[in-house]
C-alpha cells in the first residue's frame, strides 16, 4: 500500500473546496484536492443554480409573450415550447461553465485527483488503494437532498432536483414540496411550460422572512400555480403508471388529496459525508451536522469544513468566501501561513434570493427578526404598482420594505431590506453594498437616482424613513 504525504488535503472541488485548495497553496503548502464526484463543477454549475436559471430564463421568454397582449402586441394563438431545445441549451450552458470551472481548477497549481477518499485516523485518509496523510484537511464535501419528513408507501414516486434536469417532457401535473429557491424556481418553470403545478408547503411563502413581503410573492406566484401553504403531507402513496397521490391536512385540519404525475422533494439539503467515515478522524455528527466553532474548526484542530458541508447558508458566494478563509486557516494548522485563524465577517449582511418571477430578496435584518431580538427599528415600504417605472412596465405585484434604525434626520444604519418585485435580485446589491459601508436613509436621499428606474423606489422609502426618524 501506497503512503503520501501533503501539507493541507481538501475534499470536495466545488465551490469551497476548489477556493480553499487555491488558497492554501497561495500561501505556501502543499495541497492536494480530491473531487469525489465524475465531473468538476460543483453542485452550483452542474446540478443547482446555473443550469436552473438556463431553464427559467426560457420560461420567463415564453411568458412575456403569451402576456404581450396586455402590452398590445398581438402573436397570434398558441405559443409553441420546444422542449427538447430548451433542455439542450441549458446543457449547453451547464458544459461552458464546467468547462470554465474545471481549467480554473486545474491551472491553479495544486494537485488534483479523483475518486472517494475515507478516513482511518484523524491524519489519515484512504482512497483507491493507498493512504494519504495530511497536517489539515478541509471538507467540502457538498451536499444531497434531504428525507421526506412524513409516511412514503412503497413505490411512490420522488424526484429531485437532479430529475428535473433530466425531463423529457414537461409532466401534466406535478406537486412541489417546500417554497424554497429550488421548489418556487422549479414549480413556476414548469407551470410555463404547461404543467399543472401545486406547491405544498408548511407554511406561507416568505413568513419567516416578512409575511408581507411574501404576500405580495403568493399573489403573483397564485396567477399561474396552486399554492397550499399552509398544508401539511401526511401520506404519499403510489398509483396507476407511476402516478402519486398526496394526502393533505389544511391550516383548519381539513384532509384535502391531490394526485399527480411526480412529486418534487424541494424541502431542503444537508451535509454530505457519505463514505467518508467522518467518525475515524474523532469527528461526530449530530442532526447532520459536523460541530463548527466560528473558524468552522472542527474538535479536531487541524480539521475544517466549508461550504454546504456547514449546513447552513447553502450559497455560491458564501461558500466561497468560507472557502477562501478556510483555506488559510488549513494552511496556518498546517504551519504554512502565520497570524491567527479567520472566521466570517459579521460586518457583511447575508444576502438571500429566489429568482422567481418576480423575483424575492432580503438582505441583513427583517421585520421578525428585529422584534424577536426587541431590536428598535424604522420601516418603510413602497409598492411597485404605484411607482413610475413599476407603472410603465405594467408591474401588478410586487413591493420594497426598508429597515433602519431611529436617528434623528435618519442618521441610524439601514438594517436590511426585502424586495418582491421586477429586478429584486439586482437591486439588493444596492442595498448590501450601501449596508456593508454604514450607510443611513439620509445618506440615500443624497444619490441622484436615474429616472425613471425602479431603483428610484429608495429615494422614496429613505424619505420616509427620515421623515419617521424626526
Amino acid at each position: 500500500m501506497t503512503e503520501e504525504t501533503f501539507d493541507v488535503v481538501v475534499i470536495g472541488l466545488g465551490s469551497a473546496g476548489s477556493r480553499a485548495a487555491a488558497q492554501a497553496h497561495d500561501a505556501g503548502a502543499n495541497v492536494l484536492a480530491i473531487e469525489g464526484g465524475e465531473r468538476i463543477g460543483g453542485l452550483c454549475i452542474l446540478r443547482g443554480c446555473m443550469p436552473t436559471k438556463s431553464l427559467l430564463e426560457a420560461a420567463h421568454i415564453a411568458h412575456v409573450v403569451q402576456d404581450a397582449e396586455r402590452f398590445g402586441v398581438h402573436v397570434g394563438d398558441s405559443v409553441r415550447i420546444d422542449f427538447d431545445f430548451q433542455m439542450q441549451r441549458m446543457r449547453d450552458h451547464v458544459e461552458r461553465f464546467r468547462r470554465a470551472k474545471e481549467n480554473g481548477v486545474r491551472g491553479a497549481g495544486y494537485e488534483i485527483r479523483m475518486g472517494r477518499p475515507r478516513f482511518v485516523d484523524p491524519h489519515t485518509i484512504e482512497m483507491d488503494g493507498g493512504r494519504i496523510q495530511a497536517k489539515s484537511f478541509v471538507i467540502s464535501t457538498g451536499s444531497k437532498v434531504a428525507d421526506l419528513p412524513f409516511e412514503i408507501d412503497e413505490g411512490a414516486q420522488i424526484k429531485t432536483s437532479d430529475d428535473m434536469f433530466e425531463l423529457a417532457l414537461p409532466p401534466e401535473s406535478a406537486a412541489v414540496l417546500g417554497v424554497g429557491p429550488v421548489g418556487l424556481e422549479f414549480a413556476q418553470w414548469m407551470a410555463r411550460m404547461g404543467t399543472d403545478v401545486h406547491v405544498v408547503n408548511r407554511s406561507r411563502i416568505g413568513s419567516k422572512v416578512d409575511p408581507e413581503v411574501g404576500a405580495e410573492l403568493t399573489a403573483a406566484l397564485e396567477e399561474e400555480l396552486q399554492i397550499h401553504a399552509p398544508a401539511f403531507v401526511r401520506r404519499i402513496e403510489p398509483m396507476a403508471e407511476g402516478r402519486s397521490r398526496l394526502h393533505l391536512e389544511t391550516e383548519s385540519g381539513e384532509s384535502q388529496t391531490l394526485e399527480v404525475d411526480f412529486v418534487l422533494n424541494a424541502l431542503g439539503r444537508v451535509p454530505d459525508f457519505d463514505g467518508l467515515d467522518v467518525e475515524k478522524a474523532g469527528l461526530v455528527i449530530e442532526d447532520g451536522r459536523i460541530s463548527l466553532d466560528h473558524h468552522l474548526q472542527t474538535r479536531q484542530k487541524h480539521i475544517f469544513v466549508a461550504g454546504d458541508a456547514v449546513g447552513e447558508d447553502l450559497i455560491l458566494h458564501v461558500a466561497t468566501t468560507e472557502g477562501a478563509y478556510v483555506g488559510r486557516n488549513a494552511a496556518r494548522a498546517a504551519g504554512c501561513l502565520d497570524g491567527g485563524l479567520e472566521g466570517w465577517n459579521p460586518e457583511i449582511p447575508p444576502v438571500s434570493v429566489i429568482f422567481t418571477d418576480p423575483p424575492f430578496a432580503s438582505v441583513g435584518e427583517s421585520i421578525l427578526g428585529l422584534e424577536a431580538k426587541g431590536v428598535e427599528f424604522l420601516e418603510a415600504t413602497k409598492k411597485f404598482a404605484e411607482q413610475g417605472r413599476g407603472i410603465t412596465m405594467g408591474t401588478q405585484h410586487g413591493m420594497m420594505r426598508l429597515l433602519s434604525e431611529p436617528g434623528e434626520g435618519g442618521s441610524g444604519r439601514i438594517l436590511g431590506c426585502q424586495i418582491a418585485g421586477p429586478r429584486a435580485d439586482d437591486l439588493i446589491q444596492i442595498v448590501s453594498t450601501a449596508m456593508r459601508l454604514g450607510a443611513t436613509p439620509a445618506e440615500f436621499m443624497t444619490v441622484p437616482w436615474y429616472h425613471p428606474t425602479l431603483a428610484e423606489s429608495f429615494i422614496e422609502v429613505a424619505r420616509a424613513l427620515v421623515v419617521k426618524s424626526g
